[in-house]
C-alpha cells in the first residue's frame, strides 16, 4: 500500500494502486464504533426474561428463562450460518460496507423489538439479529486489512478491548435504563445508541477499497471450495478452534455458576446472584486490560509465542477452579484466566491476518466468527448437561483439559518458522493453505 504501482498479491492477482489509508484514524474510529455497538447489543441481557413476563405474557418464570435461552442460542446459530457469507461479500464489496450493514441491521431489529407483541415474533427478531449483525467480525476484517503488519497485534488487541469493555458495560447500561424508563423504551434508546455507532463509521472510517483482481492464469475457487480448503489447513483451523474455545470456555459455566457459588457459600442464597455476576465480570475486565498489552507484546516478541503462552496459562488456570474452597479463590483464578484470554484473541487474530492474503481476509474471519458462534451457542447447553450428569466441578475440569489439549495442538500445528510477528520477508510469506481461502 502507498505505492503508485499495482500491488502483486500472493494469490497471483493484482490490486490497483491506492493511497495509504490513515490506519490510526480508522483504528480509533472503529474502536469507538465497536465499543458503542457492544454496549448497545449487550444492553438487553439483564431484562429480556422480565420483558417476556411483563409484556409478552410469558408469566411462568421457568418458561421465561427457557424462551430467553432459546433466543440467545438461535441468534448465535444464525450468526454462525451467515458470518461466512458476509465475510466473502466484504472481500468483494468492501469492509466498511459490511460494518455499516452489521450496525444498521441491529438498529432495525432492536428498534422493532420495542413494538413486538408476541414471543414468537420476538424469537424471529432475535434470529434476524444473528443473521444481520456481526460487528466484531466486520470490524476486525476492516482493521486487519489496513493496519501495518508491525502494528497488527496492537490494533487487534485494542479492538478486542472494545469488545470486552462494551460487553461488560452493556448489561449495566441496559439494567439502569430499563429501571428508569421501560423495557420498550430501552429498546428504542438502544437503537439510537447503535445509530451513533453507524454515524462514526460513516464520517470517520474511510476505506479506499478496490477488490483484488483475480489472476486469469489460476483456477478460481468457488465459495464452497474456499471454505473446504480452509478447513483442510491444519494451521488455520488450529487458530479458529482456539478462538472458538475461548468463547466456549467463557459461556460454558454461565448457567451453573450461581449454583456453584451457592455450594461454596454453604448452601445460602443471599448475595449469590451478585457474586455470580462479579465472577463473570472479572474475566471480561481483566481480558480487556490485557488485550492491548498482549497485542503490543506479540508485535515485539511474536504472535505465536504470546498465543502459546496465553493458551497454556489459561488452561492451567481453568483446572484449579474445580478445587476452590470459597468464592474469593474462584474470583482470583478467573481474573488471572481473563488476563490469558486477553492474550489469546489478538495474537490468534493477528496470525490469521498474517497468513491470509489480501482479498481473502473477510472470508477467513467469517469462518472464525461462524465457528466461534457455535462455541458460544453450545457452551451453556454442554455446561448444564455436564453439571447435571456429573457435577459443577467437573465442568471446570473438562473445560480446562480441553483448553490444555488445544494449547498443545497449537504448539505443534504452528511451526516457528511459518509465522513471524516482525515485518520483513518472513512476515510477507503467505502459506498455501491460507492462499486457497
Amino acid at each position: 500500500m502507498g505505492s503508485d504501482q499495482p500491488d502483486r498479491l500472493p494469490t497471483g492477482g493484482t490490486r490497483p494502486p491506492r493511497r495509504r489509508e490513515n490506519w490510526q484514524t480508522v483504528l480509533y474510529a472503529s474502536f469507538a464504533a465497536q465499543l458503542i455497538s457492544m454496549i448497545g447489543f449487550n444492553s438487553s441481557i439483564p431484562f429480556v426474561p422480565l420483558f417476556l413476563q411483563k409484556d409478552l405474557n410469558v408469566h411462568d418464570v421457568g418458561q421465561a428463562g427457557l424462551w430467553s435461552g432459546i433466543m440467545v442460542t438461535a441468534s448465535f446459530l444464525t450468526m454462525a450460518a451467515f458470518s461466512p457469507i458476509w465475510g466473502a461479500l466484504s472481500d468483494r464489496y468492501g469492509r466498511k460496507s459490511m460494518v455499516l450493514r452489521s450496525i444498521l441491521g441491529g438498529v432495525v431489529v432492536v428498534g422493532l423489538m420495542a413494538f413486538t407483541q408476541d414471543v414468537w415474533f420476538m424469537l424471529v427478531l432475535r434470529i434476524m439479529q444473528g443473521a444481520l449483525t456481526g460487528t466484531v467480525t466486520a470490524n476486525i476484517a476492516l482493521v486487519a486489512s489496513i493496519t501495518p503488519k508491525e502494528k497488527m497485534g496492537y490494533a487487534l488487541g485494542l479492538m478486542q478491548t472494545s469488545v470486552f469493555v462494551g460487553a461488560s458495560i452493556g448489561p449495566l447500561v441496559g439494567g439502569i435504563l430499563s429501571d428508569l424508563t421501560d423495557y420498550r423504551v430501552t429498546f428504542i434508546i438502544t437503537a439510537v445508541i447503535l445509530t451513533f455507532a453507524a454515524l462514526i463509521v460513516v464520517f470517520l472510517v474511510h476505506e479506499d477499497f478496490t477488490p483484488v483482481k483475480p489472476d486469469p492464469t489460476r483456477q478460481q475457487l468457488s465459495l464452497g471450495q474456499r471454505f473446504k480448503a480452509a478447513f483442510m489447513s491444519k494451521e488455520f483451523m488450529a487458530l479458529v478452534i482456539i478462538l472458538a474455545l475461548v468463547q466456549f470456555s467463557s459461556s460454558i459455566i454461565a448457567p451453573v455458576l450461581a449454583l456453584f457459588i451457592k455450594v461454596l457459600n454453604g448452601g445460602g442464597s443471599e448475595g449469590v446472584a451478585t457474586l455470580a455476576g462479579l465472577e463473570l465480570a472479572i474475566t471480561g475486565v481483566t481480558s480487556a486490560f490485557s488485550a492491548v498489552v498482549a497485542g503490543r507484546l506479540s508485535d515485539k516478541y511474536g504472535h505465536r509465542q504470546i498465543l502459546i503462552i496465553s493458551a497454556l496459562a489459561a488452561a492451567l488456570l481453568y483446572i484449579p477452579q474445580a478445587l476452590v474452597g470459597n468464592v474469593w479463590e474462584l474470583l482470583i483464578l478467573r481474573g488471572l484466566m481473563g488476563l490469558c484470554f486477553g492474550g489469546i484473541i489478538p495474537s490468534a487474530n493477528a496470525l490469521i491476518a498474517q497468513m491470509i492474503p489480501e482479498g481473502r481476509k473477510g472470508s477467513a474471519f467469517g469462518v472464525v466468527s461462524s465457528v466461534s458462534s457455535l462455541g458460544s451457542a453450545s457452551g451453556p447447553l454442554i455446561g448444564a448437561v455436564i453439571a447435571a450428569a456429573i457435577s459443577t466441578r467437573a465442568v471446570f475440569l473438562l473445560t480446562g483439559f480441553t483448553l490444555l489439549m488445544a494449547a498443545l495442538w497449537i504448539k505443534t500445528s504452528l511451526p516457528r518458522t511459518a509465522v513471524q510477528a516482525a515485518p520483513g520477508p518472513a512476515a510477507e510469506e503467505v502459506r498455501s493453505p491460507g492462499s486457497a481461502l
